[in-house]
C-alpha cells in the first residue's frame, strides 16, 4: 500500500473523522449517532443537508467514497436511497456498520481503495464522496474509477479542499509568520489540520482553485462548482474583528470547501 494511504488508514482509524463531537458518549450507541449528526449538520455544516439535498435521492443507487462512520450515507439510506460505501479504515468501517445496524437500514459496505473501486462499469446512479479525494496521491485515477462506475447520465458529487479560502491563507500565513519553515514542510504543516490526538499520522492533504478542479473533472460533460464553509475561526487571531455580514458575503468566494455536482 502506498505511504499516503497507510498513513490515512493509520490517521482515521486512530482519530475517526467527527468523533471528537461525541466525546465520552459510547460508541455504537444512539445518543452517540445523533451527537455525531447534530455536530456535522447543525454546528460544523449547518448549510450542508440543503447543498447535498440527500432526499433527492430516494430510490437511487449511491455509492460513497470514504464513509467515515457513515453520517452521509445513513443520510442517503433514510432518504430511500440504496447505499453503498467504500473506505480504507477499518474502524470506520466498524462503527458505519453498526449504525445501520442500529437502524436496521441496509448497506453494503466495505474496506477498498476509491483508486481501484470493486465495482462494474455503469453501476451507480450516484456517488458521492465529501472531503476525501483530496487525500489519495492519483486523485485523477480515483475521479477515473468514479466516473466508470456511474451510470450514463448519473450524477458525482464531490467536495474538496479550496486553496483560494480564509482558512488556507490563514495557514500559510502561521507557516510564516511561526517560522515553521525552518521545522517542516509545507506538506507537514497542511497534514496537521486534520484533528489528531491519538496518533502521529501524517496524512497527505491536497488543496484545488476551482479551475484545478473543473480540470480535474472534465472528462465529466456538465459540472457545476460551489463554493461553502466560512467561519469565523478561519481568521485566525482575528476572528473577533470580522463581522457575520463580511461572512455571508465571502462564502460563496472564499470557503473552506468546493462543491461540484458532475453528470456523466
Amino acid at each position: 500500500m502506498h505511504k499516503a494511504k497507510q498513513e490515512a488508514v493509520k490517521q482515521w482509524t486512530n482519530d475517526p473523522c467527527g468523533m471528537l463531537a461525541a466525546k465520552g458518549l459510547s460508541v455504537g450507541t444512539s445518543e452517540f449517532y445523533k451527537q455525531i449528526d447534530y455536530n456535522r449538520y447543525q454546528e460544523y455544516a449547518p448549510w450542508m443537508k440543503q447543498a447535498i439535498e440527500f432526499e433527492k435521492f430516494s430510490g437511487k443507487s449511491v455509492l460513497e467514497i470514504g464513509f467515515g462512520m457513515g453520517t452521509d450515507l445513513f443520510s442517503f439510506a433514510s432518504a430511500g436511497a440504496k447505499v453503498y460505501g467504500v473506505d480504507l479504515s477499518p474502524q470506520h468501517l466498524e462503527i458505519a456498520r453498526s449504525r445501520f445496524a442500529l437502524y436496521n437500514l441496509p448497506a453494503n459496505l466495505q474496506l477498498a481503495d476509491t483508486e481501484s473501486l470493486p465495482f462494474e462499469d455503469n453501476t451507480f446512479d450516484v456517488v458521492y464522496s465529501f472531503g476525501v479525494i483530496h487525500h489519495t496521491p492519483d486523485t485523477e485515477k480515483a475521479v477515473g474509477e468514479i466516473y466508470r462506475v456511474l451510470k450514463p447520465g448519473g450524477q458525482a458529487i464531490l467536495a474538496v479542499y479550496h486553496k483560494t479560502s480564509v482558512f488556507h491563507l490563514c495557514v500559510i500565513a502561521g507557516y510564516l509568520l511561526h517560522r515553521r519553515f525552518l521545522k517542516e514542510s509545507y506538506q507537514d504543516t497542511l497534514s496537521r489540520i486534520e484533528y489528531r490526538e491519538n496518533s502521529d499520522a501524517q496524512p497527505l492533504v491536497k488543496l484545488y482553485s476551482r479551475k484545478d478542479f473543473q480540470n480535474l473533472l472534465k472528462q465529466f460533460s456538465q459540472t457545476q462548482i460551489e463554493c461553502f464553509h466560512l467561519d469565523k475561526t478561519h481568521f485566525s487571531f482575528l476572528q473577533t474583528l470580522v463581522p457575520d455580514s463580511l461572512i455571508k458575503k465571502w462564502e460563496n468566494k472564499y470557503g473552506w470547501y468546493l462543491l461540484a455536482k458532475s453528470w456523466k
